[in-house]
């Protein structure tokens, strides 16, 4: 084979693994494309869901929404005044165990539904502070201090959370529900206008991309 046909059969190559690789990123991005699209919808699906069935326990549209910083996840938020948290305390009162009480087999049974377990991916609870600055502390002891009480208040909810779920007929719910189920504290971060605010507790749900035909065929009906 002389030169020139070499030369030739080179380009061809070289022109053949170029189309092949364009294909390529344009299957890759219609894929992630697609994903995203029904990652979208599995997280209105169970936002609607949520909106609607935690109505009557107190929970409205700026307390079940989706999360800014992550279009896969929905926070559902409980004012520090319904957890009852005392400054610079993470112990429960009796107001806001019988608070997780009413709520929590109900949100538990929602988010372990067979059409929408699969597609939960973690619960996180999130525990958060106000600013209060602590006695003899400077204002970085401070700071590391109200990390791990936000730390103990969000475990303390998880232990009174799993507590709930017990007894006949609630094991499954509260098998799933401790799969899924993790404990954080996010300390000062994120305050919010009100120290009650501040004070605050959120579960952060995050979907899935998995079974969304189910769920999807589920919005419709």
């Amino acid at each position: 084979m002389d030169e020139g046909n070499t030369d030739h059969l080179s380009s061809s190559l070289t022109d053949l693994m170029t189309s092949l690789m364009v294909i390529f990123i344009l299957l890759l991005l219609v894929f992630v494309s697609h994903t995203a699209s029904k990652d979208a919808v599995l997280t209105d699906v169970l936002l609607t869901k949520l909106r609607k069935d935690l109505q009557p326990q107190g929970f409205n549209e700026n307390t079940i929404r989706p999360d800014p910083r992550d279009k896969n996840a929905i926070l559902v938020i409980v004012p520090g005044k319904l957890m009852n948290f005392r400054i610079q305390k993470a112990d429960l009162k009796d107001d806001g165990k019988d608070f997780l009480k009413g709520y929590i087999p109900n949100f538990a049974h929602i988010l372990c539904d067979n059409d929408y377990r699969a597609s939960i991916e973690s619960i996180v609870v999130e525990g958060h502070t106000d600013r209060t600055s602590w006695a003899g502390r400077t204002p970085e002891q401070s700071q590391d201090s109200n990390l791990k009480l936000s730390q103990d208040r969000s475990m303390a909810v998880v232990e009174e959370s799993l507590a709930d779920l017990e007894g006949a007929g609630k094991e499954q719910d509260r098998s799933c529900f401790l799969e899924k189920l993790s404990a954080t504290g996010r300390g000062e971060q994120e305050p919010e206008k009100t120290d009650d605010e501040s004070r605050r507790v959120i579960f952060r749900i995050r979907i899935k991309a998995r079974y969304e035909d189910k769920m999807v065929r589920r919005l419709g009906q």
